[in-house]
């Protein structure tokens, strides 16, 4: 796809000199996310959210001013101008992670879930959606399709006529159009379920395929 935000993110976080970078393209997604919905959040609540360190945020905040995606003054953090379209064209293709509650379906602590709007077509087997989540810190990933008001596994199974109860758990407790895609994401803590999801998220919407 044409997806300028993805550039965006691309730029910002390949380190042109030196060390690799303390935060990834999932912590600038995040971060852009976390800002368009609570303009003015601080550097400390900013860390806790995206559960980096302080010195992480430092520089995470310094890359994205020079980038002129965040301006912030002593009140706190906000997008710029120039970052609305990339937030927009973020936010129009994904959602953000929620929380999901996914029963006794795996033994991950924490899981959360996240749509890709009308992505339907860009899904395989979900291998890749699955790869992209272990990579980022998480224990394991599920990839679903959303068709004529059921849950299917590509490749695999009618999720809705097999595990009724899960399918209908899910789709309880998010809001899907048809050809939308679900990846829920399990892992030890919150931060990096959420970071998973993020980058399987990316990944369907072809931001990996370098």
């Amino acid at each position: 796809g044409g997806m300028k935000a993805t550039e965006a993110i691309r730029r910002l976080t390949a380190s042109p000199t030196g060390p690799q970078t303390s935060f990834s393209y999932f912590d600038v997604v995040r971060s852009v996310f976390l800002i368009a919905s609570n303009p003015g959040v601080g550097r400390k609540r900013l860390a806790e959210s995206l559960g980096l360190g302080e010195g992480a945020v430092r520089t995470l905040l310094s890359r994205l001013k020079a980038a002129g995606i965040v301006k912030s003054d002593r009140s706190g953090c906000y997008l710029t101008e120039k970052a609305r379209p990339i937030y927009e064209e973020l936010a129009s293709s994904m959602s953000i992670p929620r929380p999901i509650d996914v029963g006794g379906t795996w033994p991950f602590p924490s899981n959360v879930a996240i749509v890709v709007k009308n992505a339907a077509g860009n899904v395989r087997r979900g291998i890749e959606q699955r790869d992209s989540a272990i990579r980022a810190g998480a224990g394991g990933a599920m990839t679903l399709v959303h068709r004529g008001g059921r849950l299917l596994m590509p490749e695999a199974c009618d999720v809705t006529s097999e595990y009724p109860d899960f399918a209908r758990r899910v789709l309880e407790q998010l809001e899907l159009g048809e050809n939308d895609v679900v990846i829920i994401v399990g892992a030890k803590s919150r931060a990096e379920a959420e970071n998973g999801a993020i980058a399987a998220a990316l990944a369907t919407l072809g931001f990996l395929n370098h």
